[in-house]
């Protein structure tokens, strides 16, 4: 076998068949939702797997529309075989979770959604 490599003036690209462009791909992206700044996010501290439950077949920590109370755990990210708990910081109700069971997430990706009670605005907590 012999590979030969020369260097030519401008750059030649290869590859496999190219893959036709569906119709309408080249269309902007839908527009995303606006933040909603009553509420509080709680995002992850490391990068890890996200677990709802302390044990697998187990309730989950907390459900959409559940009241917590600050310390309470939300969830845990396992991260090198060590589980970390992310706990509430203030009282509230989870209003939304966004990623599922056994998920693997990154440093600062949103967790929850929650809203505060009794109250108080958010630039104060």
């Amino acid at each position: 076998m012999r590979v030969s490599v020369r260097r030519t003036a401008e750059p030649v690209y290869t590859s496999g068949p190219v893959a036709p462009v569906p119709p309408g791909a080249d269309a902007e992206p839908p527009p995303v939702a606006p933040r909603d700044d009553s509420l509080l996010r709680v995002e992850s501290p490391m990068v890890g797997t996200f677990y709802r439950a302390p044990a697998p077949g187990a309730a989950y920590f907390v459900e959409e529309g559940d009241a917590v109370a600050a310390g309470q755990t939300l969830c845990i990210l396992e991260a090198m075989k060590l589980m970390n708990e992310v706990k509430a910081e203030v009282e509230g109700i989870v209003r939304a979770i966004h990623v599922g069971d056994a998920e693997p997430v990154e440093y600062g990706q949103l967790l929850f959604e929650l809203e505060p009670v009794n109250g108080r605005p958010l630039d104060a907590i």
